[in-house]
């Protein structure tokens, strides 16, 4: 095949006909495609899964430049049946395909251009189509840029799944003064001082600030996403064994399951977390010391929700390595078992590995300290309500959220505004709208909006239950996920003529297309592009799910943790009796008893 450029090519089955190398891993993509700027017709890459894509996304220089690129993911799951992807912008596209192959878990897409574009540019236009990577949004958000060389350590540090390149500058629109980022990570900073108005290295990225020395997690690889559901018994039990700068999940009892192996030095690979979905738990009391860099990885473990236990109290592990909070944790014995118990051990670690260790928020804090400007996205929680009595209460839970960029927009719905003089509500940001009862359910849900100012938008219902990980909940499904609409569902219920709670069987941590209306989050840019909740007197949240799914979203259900439907004996606007709601529930206490973690 005719190639055009100065160099011939270094890895001739890169391209043409013949078949495609595997890219398994970073150093197979950096050896492959960095290469000294080639050009050629055609280019054919075969992929491990969608999280080398991201690598191959990466800008970086020199690169390969085609008019024709073919990738096939060799493991690809669809995120829902009706999964068929966006493909993102590609400025010189001519045309693109792209074939799904759900029976065999595979997936190929071939973009053609018109002029010859670089691998890096077409790869992350194709991150989309294979897996849901919603935008990052928010009003007046610094603009930031990944720079040529940052390194595969930057994307840990990124909120969505794409690597943002410095993107060219349009010389008819050229602005006085205006970079082309406001923020460039990575890079010299000679660069920098030409391309953006601040530079980050990407170590000082993502040491955050205050700066510290904890490792950082990638949140999009490092998540519970396809975890175990907590209804199914438990697998067999897994031990850690190490040998030099190698470790080993193995079964405790031969024959009861394949080994896991990975690389102490290395953070853990999509693959290796796919492998941890099917392991309940791991012991860690035949350790006889931490190994350096096998503390990171028990942070990235601790957030797919596989249970660490019984770390011998003998083994110290420095303050710098791992969360001390996430150390007393593992330290814990742990039993295997179902339902409840096993969630709240899994979730107790999984915040705390993520909150402490999560790199997008050490870029956030980073680019705050920085330039001056926010770069965590700001939550409006938006509560509409006729019964202002009950106002007070859930203003105080939200007064005890962890998660502190937030606001509340009580809009009361032809009730007089409630009085709350004397209720501790420290620093909590809130707004009382009054709207009269001639207005639709909807429309008063949708005048809180208006007078909100988040870049994420949640719902309260006025007589649920919320605990103070509710909120930090929701936005850390939104950013692992990437989905247009995240939530937890129902799934602790407590009935309160009888003293009852209830636990039901609802899969969650998958992509799915129906989550609770008290319980859901999305941006302000989905939101108005969806229209809103519409102004109907019922169902508004079902409403705004139809359009996710007809308009080609997803949906996802984190676990529902902290999140408790009370069910009244008074009317409700979700008609299902109590028998309907009980079916399928695999477990009840007498009282209340709380989904939630005690630390």
């Amino acid at each position: 095949m005719p190639r055009s450029g100065r160099h011939a090519a270094t890895t001739p089955t890169m391209w043409g006909d013949g078949p495609a190398p595997l890219l398994a891993t970073p150093d197979d993509v950096t050896s492959t495609i960095g290469i000294d700027s080639p050009r050629t017709d055609r280019v054919r890459l075969a992929l491990a899964d969608a999280d080398i894509l991201r690598h191959l996304a990466l800008p970086r220089n020199p690169v390969v430049s085609t008019t024709e690129l073919e990738v096939t993911l060799a493991h690809w799951e669809a995120p829902v049946p009706r999964w068929r992807g966006r493909l993102g912008q590609v400025r010189a596209l001519a045309g693109f395909d792209v074939r799904f192959d759900t029976s065999r878990g595979r997936a190929t897409a071939v973009v053609r251009t018109t002029d010859p574009t670089t691998v890096t540019e077409i790869a992350n236009a194709l991150i989309p189509v294979f897996v849901p990577n919603t935008p990052f949004a928010g009003a007046g958000f610094p603009l930031v840029a990944i720079a040529d060389g940052a390194g595969e350590e930057a994307l840990r540090l990124l909120p969505t799944r794409s690597a943002p390149p410095v993107e060219p500058m349009v010389e008819r629109l050229q602005g006085v003064g205006l970079r082309r980022a406001d923020m460039l990570i990575g890079g010299p900073r000679r660069l920098a001082d030409e391309l953006s108005t601040h530079h980050l290295t990407t170590g000082e990225a993502a040491v955050g600030h205050p700066r510290t020395e904890l490792p950082a997690l990638d949140l999009q690889v490092h998540n519970p996403i396809g975890r175990e559901l907590t209804f199914k018994p438990s697998r067999p039990a897994r031990r850690l064994v190490v040998s030099g700068a190698r470790a080993q999940i193995l079964a405790i009892e031969q024959g009861m399951g394949n080994p896991i192996e990975f690389d102490l030095r290395r953070p853990l690979s999509a693959a290796v977390v796919r492998e941890l979905r099917r392991v309940e738990s791991i012991d860690l009391s035949g350790l006889s010391d931490v190994p350096e860099g096998l503390a990171a990885r028990f942070a990235e473990i601790a957030a797919t929700d596989t249970i660490l236990h019984a770390l011998p109290e003998g083994i110290r592990i420095p303050e710098e390595a791992l969360a001390p909070s996430l150390v007393d944790v593992i330290r814990r014995p742990y039993r295997q078992q179902m339902g409840l118990e096993r969630d709240l051990r899994a979730v107790e670690a999984r915040r705390i590995a993520m909150r402490e260790h999560g790199g997008f928020f050490r870029l956030a804090q980073s680019i705050a300290e920085r330039t001056g400007e926010r770069y965590l996205p700001r939550v409006s929680v938006v509560l509409s309500t006729m019964r202002s009595e009950l106002v007070p209460g859930v203003l105080e839970m939200m007064a005890k959220q962890t998660y502190r960029e937030m606001e509340v927009i009580v809009v009361v719905h032809g009730v007089p505004a409630p009085n709350v003089d004397g209720v501790d509500l420290g620093d909590l940001a809130y707004t009382i709208v009054e709207v009269p009862d001639t207005v639709l359910f909807g429309g008063a849900l949708a005048e809180g909006v208006r007078r909100s100012s988040g870049d994420l938008i949640t719902k309260l219902d006025d007589d649920d239950w919320y605990s103070e990980h509710h909120v930090s909940d929701l936005v850390l499904a939104h950013l692992y996920s990437r989905a247009d609409i995240v939530g937890k569902t129902t799934e602790f219920l407590f009935f309160e003529e009888v003293g009852q709670t209830v636990h039901r069987t609802f899969a969650t941590e998958r992509y799915h297309d129906q989550v609770a209306g008290g319980a859901m989050l999305l941006s302000r840019a989905t939101f108005d592009a969806l229209g809103g909740w519409r102004p109907t007197p019922n169902s508004t949240d079902r409403s705004v799910l139809i359009r996710i799914e007809t308009q080609g979203g997803v949906a996802y259900r984190t676990q529902s943790l902290g999140y408790m439907y009370i069910r009244h004996a008074s009317k409700h606007t979700w008609e299902r009796t109590a028998s309907q709601l009980v079916q399928g529930s695999f477990e009840q206490w007498r009282g209340w008893r709380s989904p939630e973690v005690g630390y």
